[in-house]
């Protein structure tokens, strides 16, 4: 009885310290057709985005066990998001450093002009290889 109430607590602990992952779409303004889109997808449980007028950057927390499927996943959704914005170049990823690169621009709320500093920047990045 003992070691069950004990298992029980601990259960109970590790699932309290797991953290939601952030939906945030920086400028929010753009993002009202962009979010029903990532919502929908069941393989990602997070996502960070950056929009300007030129291109979309979205970077996506993907499921422990859809990490099989990455590039399969990536690609749906850009294929999604760019029927919903064909005037736009859009940018889908799974890659942590994309991600923390996301969530400085988000952080420091960055203007037009350093935007679009930072989405080159972000793409450069994204082409390269480990």
């Amino acid at each position: 009885m003992k070691k069950s109430v004990i298992v029980f607590l601990m259960v109970l602990l590790l699932g309290a310290c797991s953290s939601e992952n952030e939906k945030v779409i920086f400028p929010t303004d753009n993002s009202t057709s962009l979010k029903p889109i990532l919502q929908k997808q069941d393989s990602i449980h997070g996502y960070k985005g950056v929009m300007n007028e030129e291109d979309i950057l979205v970077a996506i927390h993907i499921n422990r066990f859809d990490r099989f499927n990455k590039t399969k996943i990536e690609k749906k959704i850009t294929k999604q998001i760019e029927k919903q914005f064909p005037e736009k170049q859009v940018l889908v990823s799974g890659d942590k450093k994309i991600m923390w690169e996301v969530e400085t621009i988000i952080e420091k709320k960055q203007k037009e002009e350093d935007l679009k500093k930072s989405i080159k920047k972000i793409k450069s990045l994204s082409k390269e290889e480990t």
